[in-house]
């Protein structure tokens, strides 16, 4: 697993991870909100491309996505935006009538 991959899934949460690309678009209210995160961040991995991402997983990536309401069980809340770098090592769902989807993302074209 990448870097990328165990600095986003860590022991204590899930983290997304700020790319160039991604801070250059935020606002200042955006920037100011998790200015915090992006520093510790930078501290840890620094802040790559999504050229970068890209490359380490060969363009994809999947991300776990919760129906994100008062529903949502706990075993679903612990992988809520948890990023899987292959397809096969996402868990099946969780349980029967499951509302958590998979977004694939492909890094070339963030």
């Amino acid at each position: 697993m990448s870097k990328y991959l165990r600095f986003m899934n860590s022991q204590e949460g899930v983290r997304q991870i700020f790319t160039r690309e991604k801070i250059g678009k935020m606002t200042g209210a955006e920037f100011e909100k998790y200015e915090k995160r992006i520093h510790n961040q930078l501290i840890t991995i620094g802040i790559p491309s999504n050229r970068d991402l890209a490359t380490v997983n060969n363009g994809k990536a999947y991300i776990w996505h919760t129906a994100n309401d008062s529903k949502v069980c706990e075993k679903c809340k612990k992988l809520e935006g948890m990023v899987f770098a292959k397809i096969q090592n996402i868990p099946d769902d969780m349980h029967p009538n499951c509302r958590c989807y998979i977004e694939k993302i492909d890094l070339n074209y963030c």
